[in-house]
């Protein structure tokens, strides 16, 4: 009898074996590791870390319903996933076992022995290593209505499109979209089963953090995740912060940011520490900086970055594979797309630039950045041509020609620490600067092109526009002393720039006497600034700045011109509203700017002429056209304008 049950249990334990082999997601089947999937798609490939993520390099082949794909791989640990119509990544739920991909969601995991036996990583699951912050200033914004989905709220005024994207559905940004309900509030509706998921909302375009999750963690690219735990108590749905969510330690949510700050020292370009990829640039008239990219979508506000000894830096987790990027800088109120001047390539952008790109590979365990070849628009030079036609109307002639001018910049840019800008008007050149920088030492040379010592270029543009000047980073700091040329004097300047502002001291360079030039700039916390300098001459300036994303003000006074700007934007359009009275002469100009989606409307008055122009954007090309005219004499005294420019 006890034979008997023995033989039983001996059977059933091969007949579980064999099932359990016959569904495994990885087996070793004659020398090569296979992978089986079933999914319903017209094509699925499968993408890991032997073949450095690559979403279409290995399509699988479907047989009996069912995708599969032979590979020899030598013996190693790997993580895999799927991709579904080249697009819909989607981990394999049948995998050995699982690790955290970085992005909210899960790789299958598996270590091949040189016996060809697969095993799966114990310990490496994503429960165990997934950390969550409690959000304990939230508000009540997500419950479990009385059909038993889960809503979740978040208030967006003034908003047109709003979406949620999480792990429920793949982080498809156009999937799910949300509802209006009233005063800016709007709500996403989920059919959600129990399990720990993470998401964001998508206003406009832009991705955004829920205020009021439940909890967060990491999103791999040095932001956040909301997170929130969908549970059955009493047999009813209901949703909470996962259960093993901790309290929040002081700036614990800014770790991946602030300890890049502790690096003694900031390499220009990219650089490996541990398992993230730092990004560093140097950009001295940047109020804000971002990093976009294919890493993700391009967004270019998603990832912000630090200052950090002089230069601006982010740090990002990412997969092996090939990523393109580019800085975008906030600079004088508008966002100015550039190239990383130290990228280990470059590739065209499709636009007349180009963006930097990189690989990245992991060897032993160890991540690294493999350099690519510069391709095509790669060459340490850009420029800008600008252009413009001009023609007047005529009471007997109809419309004749008035004036062609164009202008071609160059700069010159083949790392960091060299840089040689020239501009063209015509045959001759109207403007060129030098920039030598090395270690924490800089020097200048400039042409009729003014240094930007404070960011209101009001006031910088009455400075000298020729001269040189030295300069020495110390820490935070940077110290900066010059000269200028004017027959007769010698223009000096020398300051202090630090985080938070600006303060310099000059003879005969902003005025006739000595003066004192400041700025005081508090736009983490605020979006404020203000600017000013007095003159022994009794000549002086002062203007003030208050922006936020969706809203800015902008006032100046110079004892005879009060000019002001007010700035709102809605999504993708922006309205802006300009206004100058000159006290001497009782003169007045408004002006008004609608800019949307690759076009833009200006129109102004002084009272007396009127000026109209519509302006046609692209990336990296602008076409304008544009009208002026003499409300007194609009037959013989109005100018018809064709401008463009081109940035290459």
């Amino acid at each position: 009898m006890k034979g008997y049950k023995l033989l039983i249990v001996l059977v059933i334990s091969v007949l579980l074996i064999s099932v359990t082999s016959i569904f495994a997601g990885v087996k070793f089947v004659n020398g090569k590791v296979v992978f089986t999937f079933k999914a319903e798609a017209n094509v699925v490939y499968l993408a890991g870390n032997f073949n450095n993520w690559n979403p279409t390099a290995w399509p699988m082949k479907l047989t009996d319903g069912v995708w599969t794909y032979e590979v020899e791989l030598k013996p190693g640990s790997y993580q895999y996933k799927y991709v579904i119509d080249g697009k819909t990544w989607k981990e394999d739920p049948e995998a050995p076992a699982y690790v955290d991909d970085g992005f909210g969601g899960k790789n299958g995991a598996f270590t091949l022995t040189a016996d060809g036996k697969i095993l799966g990583e114990q310990g490496t699951q994503q429960s165990q290593g997934k950390k969550y912050e409690l959000n304990e200033k939230r508000e009540n914004t997500i419950f479990v209505d009385p059909d038993g989905y889960v809503v979740i709220r978040i208030n967006a005024p003034g908003a047109k499109h709003v979406f949620i994207a999480g792990s429920f559905n793949n982080w498809n940004d156009k999937d799910t979209e949300c509802y209006y309900v009233d005063a800016g509030w709007w709500e996403a509706v989920l059919e959600l089963s129990p399990g720990i998921y993470e998401y964001k909302f998508i206003i406009d375009g832009n991705w955004t953090v829920d205020p009021n999750a439940f909890g967060y963690t990491d999103d791999g690219f040095g932001g956040k995740n909301a997170v929130l735990e969908v549970a059955k108590e009493g047999g009813k749905l209901i949703v909470r912060a996962p259960q093993n969510a901790t309290k929040s330690e002081g700036a614990k949510e800014e770790k991946t940011q602030e300890q890049v700050t502790t690096a003694e020292t900031v390499k220009p370009g990219l650089s490996i520490d541990g398992n993230k990829v730092i990004f560093a640039v140097k950009k001295e008239n940047a109020q804000e900086a971002y990093l976009a990219g294919s890493f993700n979508s391009w967004n270019p506000k998603a990832l912000k970055m630090q200052l950090v000894n002089g230069y601006w830096v982010a740090s990002l987790v990412l997969q092996p594979g090939t990523y393109e990027y580019k800085y975008v800088f906030l600079i004088g109120g508008n966002y100015v797309w550039e190239e990383d001047p130290n990228a280990p390539g470059y590739k065209s952008d499709g636009y007349g630039g180009k963006n930097g790109i990189f690989k990245l590979v992991q060897k032993d365990g160890k991540i690294s950045i493999e350099e690519l070849q510069q391709t095509a628009g790669g060459l340490p030079v850009k420029g800008e041509y600008k252009f413009k036609y001009e023609f007047k109307t005529d009471s007997t002639k109809f419309l004749v020609g008035s004036a062609f001018s164009n202008t071609l910049t160059l700069l010159f840019q083949p790392n960091e620490e060299i840089s040689l800008g020239i501009t063209y008007d015509g045959a001759n050149i109207s403007n060129a600067n030098v920039k030598l920088y090395k270690d924490n030492y800089g020097f200048e040379l400039f042409y009729k092109s003014p240094f930007a010592y404070v960011s209101d270029d009001s006031l910088y543009s009455i400075g000298k526009n020729t001269g040189a000047l030295f300069k020495y980073s110390l820490g935070d700091y940077l110290l900066i002393t010059g000269v200028g040329y004017e027959s007769g004097k010698l223009p000096w300047i020398v300051g202090i720039d630090g985080k938070m502002y600006k303060l310099y001291v000059s003879q005969d360079y902003f005025s006739s006497d000595v003066a004192i030039v400041g700025e005081i700039s508090l736009p983490e916390t605020f979006g404020l600034s203000i600017c000013g300098m007095y003159s022994l001459d009794q000549t002086f300036f002062v203007s003030t700045t208050f922006s936020l994303n969706a809203f800015g003000i902008y006032a100046s006074f110079d004892g005879t011109n009060i000019y002001g700007k007010i700035r709102t934007t809605l999504g993708k359009d922006t309205i802006s509203l300009d206004g100058r009275y000159d006290i001497s002469y009782s003169s007045i100009n408004v002006s008004a700017t609608y800019a949307t989606e690759g076009i833009e409307y200006y129109i102004g008055t002084d009272l007396s002429n009127v000026d109209a122009k519509v302006t046609f954007i692209m990336k990296d090309k602008k076409l304008s056209l544009g009208l002026k005219t003499d409300i007194s004499d609009f037959i013989n005294r109005t100018y018809l304008s064709l401008s463009g420019e081109v940035n290459f």
